[in-house]
Parts: C-alpha cells; sequence; structure tokens
C-alpha cells in the first residue's frame, strides 16, 4: 500500500508512462480476455483469481481471465485505470485514497476480510501489547495509512522509522527493530531464517481494509455484465480453491520462491481459517459498516476530508449472492 502523500504522483506517472506488463495469456478466438493484475508476485493470498484462470472459469459467459503477476514496480491502481489491465487487486484504503485523488476506481469484490498486516519482533515475553514497542526502530511503508492509524490510536512515540524491504539482515542485527509484514508470511520466513519471533496483527488492533478487486467506473457503466461475469468466475475460483487449497502449491511455489511449500501451507490455514467467509457463497461480500468505519479512521489521521463519501469507492451490488 503506498503513503498518502505519493498516492497522487503514482497515479499521475503511471497514467502518462505505466509499467510495461507481461503479455496476457491467449485468449480463445470466441471468449474476451479479461486481465487482472496482482499487487505482488504470485502467493496464496491471491490464489482463488490463478484458481479462476487455471480453472477456465467465466468460459461459458465469454470470458477468459488472465492473472498478470505484480512485484515491485508495480502500481495496479494508475495501472488499471489507464487501461493496461480491466480489473488489479489493491487494499480497500488504498481505493479510498485514489478517489480522492481523482483515480476513477472502484472496488467491487472482497476477496480478503482484512488485509494482514503485522508487525513482526524478536521473541520477548516481557511485551504484552503494542505500547511495550515505543521507542523502537520500525520498518514499515512510511507514511502508510495504517501506520499513521496506530500512531495515533495507541500513542506510540519516540519511534525511528526506515523503509521496509524484503532483506532480512537488518532486522537479524537489530534486536529493537519491528518490521512490517503480513502475517500469513513474514514469522515463518523469519523462523525458516532461523530468527525468534513474535508478532502483533493489526486487524486486531482495529484497522481491516478489506483486500479487494477493483476495476474502473468506465467498464461498470459500458460494460457490466463483462464485470459481472468476472466477479461470478473469481468466486467460484475462491470457492474452488478454499475446497482444494493444495492444488495451487505446486505452480504458486514454483511462480514465487520467496513461499517454501511450509510457509504455503501455514498460509493456507490461516487465511481459510480467519480471512475468507466460511460460507462459500458469500465469498467476496462487503459491508457499508466496514467501509464506513475504515473511512472514519482516514479522517481521524487526515488522509480523508470530513466532506468525502467513502460509498463511491466501491460497488456492493455486483457479487452474487451478498444481497447488496
Amino acid at each position: 500500500m503506498k503513503s498518502f502523500h505519493l498516492l497522487k504522483a503514482v497515479f499521475a506517472a503511471g497514467l502518462s508512462a505505466g509499467v510495461v506488463l507481461s503479455a496476457p495469456v491467449q485468449a480463445a478466438e470466441t471468449a474476451q480476455n479479461v486481465r487482472i493484475l496482482t499487487n505482488w508476485f504470485a502467493q496464496p493470498d491471491q490464489a482463488g483469481y490463478w484458481q479462476a484462470q487455471q480453472d477456465k472459469l467465466g468460459k461459458e459467459a465469454g470470458i477468459a481471465i488472465s492473472v498478470l503477476q505484480g512485484g515491485p514496480k508495480i502500481q495496479t491502481i494508475p495501472q488499471v485505470a489507464s487501461g493496461q489491465a480491466e480489473f488489479g487487486i489493491a487494499n480497500a484504503d488504498d481505493i479510498l485514497l485514489a478517489r480522492l485523488n481523482g483515480a476513477p476506481v472502484r472496488a467491487v469484490f472482497a476477496h480478503m476480510d482484512y488485509v494482514p498486516y503485522s508487525l513482526v519482533y524478536h521473541s520477548n515475553p516481557a511485551i504484552k501489547s503494542i505500547k511495550d514497542l515505543q521507542g523502537r526502530t520500525f520498518a514499515v511503508n512510511i507514511g502508510n495509512a495504517y501506520w499513521e492509524w496506530l500512531k495515533k490510536q495507541y500513542q506510540l512515540s519516540g519511534t525511528r522509522e526506515i523503509p521496509v524491504t524484503g532483506d532480512l539482515t537488518l532486522f537479524r542485527n537489530d534486536p529493537l527493530m519491528v518490521q512490517q509484514g503480513y502475517s500469513l508470511y513474514l514469522p515463518a520466513r523469519m523462523a525458516a531464517a532461523g530468527i525468534a519471533v513474535q508478532q502483533i496483527k493489526v486487524p486486531a488492533l482495529g484497522y481491516r481494509p478489506y483486500s479487494v478487486l477493483f476495476t474502473t467506473d468506465e467498464l461498470i457503466r459500458k460494460n457490466p455484465a463483462l464485470v459481472k461475469a468476472t466477479i461470478a468466475a473469481v468466486q467460484k475460483g475462491w470457492s474452488n480453491y478454499v475446497r482444494n487449497p493444495s492444488g495451487l502449491k505446486a505452480m504458486l511455489t514454483e511462480m514465487n520462491k520467496q513461499i517454501s511449500p511450509d510457509i504455503y501451507d501455514a498460509a493456507n490455514n490461516e487465511m481459510i481459517e480467519n480471512l475468507i467467509s466460511h460460507d462459500l457463497s458469500k465469498i467476496g461480500c462487503m459491508s457499508d459498516a466496514r467501509w464506513k468505519e475504515l473511512a472514519t479512521q482516514l479522517r481521524s489521521v487526515n488522509f480523508l476530508p470530513a466532506s468525502f463519501n467513502e460509498k463511491q469507492a466501491y460497488d456492493r451490488t455486483l457479487t452474487p449472492g451478498c444481497g447488496a
């Protein structure tokens, strides 16, 4: 998730130049190719989309889903807004901030109930809460909305902030460092590297943006049938994945070498237990209350103005079974 201070510039840069994406999989002659751009390298929190591609879901509706792998140079919001893909994956707070800055994008499907952000630190039984981490060095996305909210909500003071990277060396060598990551992966990566850690999960502290699939206002307006067919296909993809979570293991661990088979299994277990609806017919559903909660949190740290209407950033009516 990009900082509030950078998002407007990133959006503008993406529209004017954009990172060139890899070519999509060739669709059948009679099917319309639908590209879904992920926000990182292939990993389990994207599994339902890869499953939809693998199972050729949407074929009967005349679409062929192609998943495009993300990475550090991929900015899904500006690239989808500029037409380099029909759909993208993002965090709900990023969508709110993008709307504020003029990006014509809208969330249409929530594949995970919250972004699994976590603060990971060297094991220490004396640490009971986030307030016990006062004065430490935090490796985070500086200016990130969740981080600014945490600092204010929990009155963190005396902290030193440095940009987070995928390198574990600094963390290993600094017993007082705290590092941002996903609870699905970072603690397991630390353990595999021989570093004993504990974590504080950010959603448990009250900050819970959805992980979402989004598209453009224009596509919703001009081709609602394609949008609905894509959402129905990925909803089925997530359902198929939950029923057989090991089915993508070989493919995703080959595509992303940082996800070992053990990390893949642990991530799947946490996702299925905590992050994905246990009612498979409700996968993707969103609530007005959750969007309002998030917008209120962003207003509390001056990321959104009081006049901003969060309902412009999402559409609950397009996902089957959600009763919107």
